[in-house]
């Protein structure tokens, strides 16, 4: 099952402590599957989707040099891309953002025509 399925019942019914009262303590979360496994029960993805966003090993760096046990901040990274309080690591966390899968939408400035197209002027935009 996947966020999708009941994404507005497990907010109401979970409050992610769980996940990780398990942990002895944040050296458990230097082991990658550890790491998978957990975020997967605080954000509601399965482990395949945590990995098909391509920021697996990114935000596993991330949690690691940020040294804290925290599981709102785990699932900030996931769903933003960025550790709370921080810009997103780069286009990739931006783009791969759990939010987006969450609303079923592309990234603005992020699809086709790429990231950062709205740096540039529009086509036929330069005659106005």
């Amino acid at each position: 099952m996947s966020v999708h399925d009941d994404f507005d019942n497990d907010l109401d019914d979970h409050d992610g402590t769980d996940e990780l009262d398990d942990l002895e303590g944040l050296d458990e979360l230097a082991d990658f599957d550890e790491f998978l496994r957990v975020c997967a029960g605080l954000t509601g993805f399965d482990e395949p989707e945590l990995r098909a966003t391509g920021m697996a090993h990114e935000h596993h760096r991330t949690v690691l040099a940020h040294r804290v046990r925290d599981e709102h901040a785990l699932v900030h990274l996931w769903y933003v891309g960025a550790w709370p309080g921080e810009s997103p690591g780069s286009a990739r966390a931006y783009d791969g953002a759990l939010v987006w899968r969450t609303f079923h939408a592309d990234p603005p400035g992020a699809a086709a025509p790429g990231h950062g197209s709205w740096g540039d002027a529009p086509r036929g935009g330069e005659e106005l």
